[in-house]
């Protein structure tokens, strides 16, 4: 089976064992380090953790907005390879995760922006993301199924993943205020998707039961998968965040949803199994 890329979606969750079955690999010992190379592939994959095992080299690797930040290997081996890949024609793709131990989220292809070689310490990349999961890239990777539909519809539906017009009406209308909180000021609360906006369907866009009304921690952490709630609404911090002061956060761990209905329940789920950032 040759390697391929094109079933992967961006922002899923994945492990390497996931990976190895997907790519038709034995086991995932070929690619347990952070730089990988198929054979015979114009393709770079870079599997990158920025909290790291106490035991394993401290690299400084993080993403911060729309930019990967990234120190290559200590032997070098692979720094000109990634460094002229897209000179090469060769496609470099992201596997990130916060904290060792939990799956990595897929963010597609990514492109270098700067390189500054080393010799006596890890050389320094910095690398574009062409997909940083923001409302806007939702949108843009949405267009060719938006333009189906009329341009009132589609409007409707991007004013969703913004968090406005009538899914955030909705959303008052049903929570009142905070879903956790109760805050009722509409200009501190966001419009939050269970399911994401990129993994549903138009229906799912625009269903109430698959919206949270939150303030803005409550919202990241929801976003990025480091709270989720179980079926009975109680908050389930991710390990990625468990050891973080809940005061500096601004949120109480010990926290729920204040007004669980069933409808919610298939959301949450999905939620909990495919964002939700869990240790493996």
């Amino acid at each position: 089976m040759p390697f391929s890329t094109e079933s992967l979606i961006i922002g899923n969750l994945y492990t390497r064992p996931q990976l190895a079955k997907l790519w038709g690999y034995n086991s995932y010992q070929g690619f347990s380090k952070g730089v990988f190379t198929p054979v015979n592939q114009k393709i770079i994959v870079l599997f990158v953790t920025q909290l790291k095992q106490e035991s394993l080299t401290q690299y400084n690797d993080f993403i911060n907005f729309d930019h990967l930040h990234w120190e290559g290997e200590d032997g070098h081996g692979s720094d000109d390879r990634i460094a002229n890949a897209h000179k090469r024609g060769e496609d470099i793709v992201l596997f990130y995760r916060d904290i060792h131990h939990t799956p990595f989220r897929y963010y597609g292809s990514i492109r270098i922006n700067k390189f500054l070689r080393q010799s006596n310490k890890p050389s320094e990349f910095v690398f574009e993301l062409m997909h940083d999961l923001s409302p806007s890239d939702d949108i843009f990777q949405a267009a060719r199924e938006l333009s189906n539909l009329t341009e009132t519809e589609k409007s409707v539906i991007i004013k969703a993943r913004l968090g406005q017009g009538r899914f955030r009406e909705d959303l008052f209308e049903y929570w009142k205020g905070c879903a956790i909180t109760n805050i009722k000021k509409p200009e501190l609360l966001r419009a939050s998707h269970i399911k994401p906006w990129r993994r549903s369907d138009n229906e799912e866009r625009l269903n109430p039961f698959n919206g949270l009304l939150l303030l803005p921690q409550y919202d990241h952490l929801f976003d990025k998968g480091y709270i989720s709630f179980d079926e009975s609404g109680l908050l389930e911090p991710s390990t990625a965040i468990s050891h973080l002061s809940e005061e500096f956060l601004g949120i109480s761990f010990s926290t729920r949803l204040r007004n669980i209905h069933t409808d919610h329940l298939p959301f949450l789920e999905f939620h909990n199994q495919e964002v939700f950032v869990k240790q493996i």
